[in-house]
């Protein structure tokens, strides 16, 4: 009796001789592989995007897994940014920028900002309050209900992109405005690069998109406004004489977070004043919904 061996997506003899390919056996092995590829994770990068009718560019982010917060070791590290694991069980839209000035005034009058330099300019004054309104105006425009605010751990999700140090291109070295941090200064308007690179003391907001973007093409996730995201918080804790952002969020494993309880609403992303301690991935802070400051903006998750 002739035995045979399973070789190179054919049928071979035990002499080494091919005797014949096997059809079928080659057509299920090329569905498999094809199927390989069509089903494997998307978790390197996030390409697909969705442009509205306002023309505001959406980057499809892929749902996942991460570590929220921060390690004992990070430079600047607060005491709320305890690391815990977050699912994020549903892919999103996150918006390409933040809200520009040139958005708002197509929907909204009139525009709140301090700094009224050009439509590409991101709004700013924006309490959360207005973020939510503006939202409510894009969805009636749009006939749909998919527009909202990130959740603080979408936005750190995003902000990260895949990385774990303290800015998503590396670690933070250092607090000051008057040297570079290498991995903020191409990504970030900053105090350096905003106000004490050129022209010096010019502090302001900047254009979006003039900086690099992350690994996965959002820009500004560090810098230039400070953005809103649709968590409310408590502000501090009178038995621990703690201040600060306060969620019962900051829990492992937990699937899709969002913080309901609280006066206040949690901000991320820093301003182009603050210095790189501000800029970090898991710095959090807080206003109440109807604060206005000249640095406070937000950007717009659109539900897939």
């Amino acid at each position: 009796m002739q035995t045979y061996n399973i070789k190179s997506c054919g049928i071979i003899r035990s002499d080494n001789s091919m005797k014949y390919f096997s059809g079928i056996g080659f057509s299920l092995l090329v569905l498999l592989v094809l199927m390989v590829i069509l089903f494997q994770p998307r978790t390197s990068t996030a390409q697909e995007i969705f442009t509205n009718k306002l023309n505001m560019r959406f980057v499809l982010i892929p749902a996942g897994s991460f570590t929220m917060g921060s390690p004992a070791s990070e430079k600047g590290r607060q005491w709320n940014e305890t690391q815990h694991k977050v699912i994020i069980s549903k892919s999103f839209y996150l918006q390409e920028t933040e809200v520009t000035q040139g958005q708002w005034n197509r929907l909204v009058s009139p525009n709140p900002s301090s700094f009224k330099l050009g439509n590409n300019y991101p709004v700013d004054s924006a309490s959360w309050d207005d973020a939510v309104q503006f939202i409510s105006f894009l969805n009636k425009l749009e006939g749909t209900n998919r527009y909202r605010l990130p959740t603080e751990a979408e936005w750190e999700y995003a902000c990260r992109a895949g990385s774990t140090t303290a800015f998503a291109q590396g670690p933070i070295t250092t607090f000051s405005c008057n040297e570079p941090d290498p991995a903020l200064s191409d990504f970030a308007w900053y105090c350096y690069t905003s106000g004490l690179q050129g022209p010096a003391r010019d502090f302001k907001p900047h254009p979006v998109k003039t900086r690099k973007p992350n690994k996965w093409g959002l820009y500004d996730m560090h810098g230039n406004v400070q953005e809103w995201v649709m968590d409310a918080c408590k502000w501090r804790n009178i038995w621990k004489a703690k201040v600060g952002v306060i969620t019962n969020t900051y829990r492992n494993n937990i699937v899709d977070p969002l913080e309901t309880q609280g006066n206040h609403r949690i901000i991320r992303g820093g301003g182009w004043y603050q210095t790189g301690k501000y800029q970090r991935s898991a710095y959090r802070s807080y206003y109440k919904p109807f604060a206005k400051r000249n640095s406070l903006g937000f950007r717009i998750v659109r539900m897939k």
